[in-house]
């Protein structure tokens, strides 16, 4: 059998039979062949087309966790914030203008409530009157003979400037007389003078300091007690520290130049963080 090119334009070779039958035949060969050209292209077409219409995977976006899946982190707990308490509290007598601060642990005392008895005032002449005391706690010296330890501030409106600068205590010329001393302290400038009372089982020691301001005299007190106890332990307590200690206070006081004395209206203790705790 011979092979026939579909698209070829060669000649036949001439046939046997007439020319019209050969012709006719000749056209349905060539139909044939043309239509079998035709399917396998058409196959050919498809199976091209198939394979460029295959899809492609497509490369998938990786897509972020949601926010919800994941485990929040634990809040950073709170610092509680301690305030301290201040070291000091300030005082403020409005009746004679004067204020000081003082450690919060020490005791306040007033009025009728102070004992002037056990240690008296020192001007030299009566009218005096006690406006505050500030206590000491013993704790702070503990196993010693200490039994009691204050600041007191007494006025007399009764003094002249001059008389103010004396003190009752022995003076004078007298080899056992006390001799008053000048002291500058905080811009104040004051008369001092110390005065020790009692034996060796019970002694006081007080030191005085006056100021003349506002028509009046003022007296500033430190002063200490001690007390000896049958206890073989107890030690006598170092009267230096202990004045150290009142001496803080006495570094502390203002008197307003403009108030003079009058007729007790009424004082007040507010706390103040600017002073240090007395050591």
């Amino acid at each position: 059998m011979k092979n026939f090119n579909c698209f070829g334009s060669g000649k036949l070779a001439p046939f046997k039979r007439p020319v019209r039958i050969a012709a006719i035949s000749g056209l349905l060969v060539g139909t044939v062949l043309t239509i079998g050209c035709t399917s396998n292209e058409n196959k050919r077409a498809a199976s091209s087309n198939e394979t460029s219409t295959i899809p492609v995977a497509a490369s998938q976006p990786v897509m972020p966790t949601p926010a919800s899946s994941l485990t929040p982190a634990p809040a950073p707990a709170t610092k509680k914030v301690v305030k301290k308490r201040p070291a000091t509290v300030k005082y403020n007598d409005e009746t004679y203008g004067v204020s000081f601060r003082y450690p919060w642990q020490y005791s306040v005392k007033r009025g009728e409530a102070i004992d002037s008895q056990s240690i008296p005032m020192d001007f030299v002449q009566q009218g005096g009157e006690a406006a505050v005391s500030i206590d000491m706690p013993k704790s702070y010296f503990p196993e010693t003979d200490l039994a009691s330890a204050f600041f007191r501030v007494s006025v007399n409106k009764n003094l002249s400037e001059a008389e103010c600068e004396q003190f009752s205590a022995p003076q004078g010329s007298d080899k056992d007389a006390i001799q008053p001393s000048k002291l500058s302290l905080g811009g104040l400038e004051l008369q001092e003078v110390e005065d020790i009372a009692g034996d060796d089982s019970k002694q006081d020691d007080t030191k005085y300091y006056h100021l003349f301001q506002n028509g009046a005299c003022y007296e500033f007190a430190l002063g200490l007690s001690t007390e000896d106890k049958a206890d073989d332990d107890t030690m006598p307590v170092n009267r230096e520290k202990v004045f150290r200690r009142l001496e803080t206070i006495l570094a502390t006081v203002k008197v307003n130049p403009e108030a003079a004395p009058q007729v007790a209206t009424g004082s007040s203790a507010t706390p103040t963080s600017q002073e240090e705790a007395v050591k």
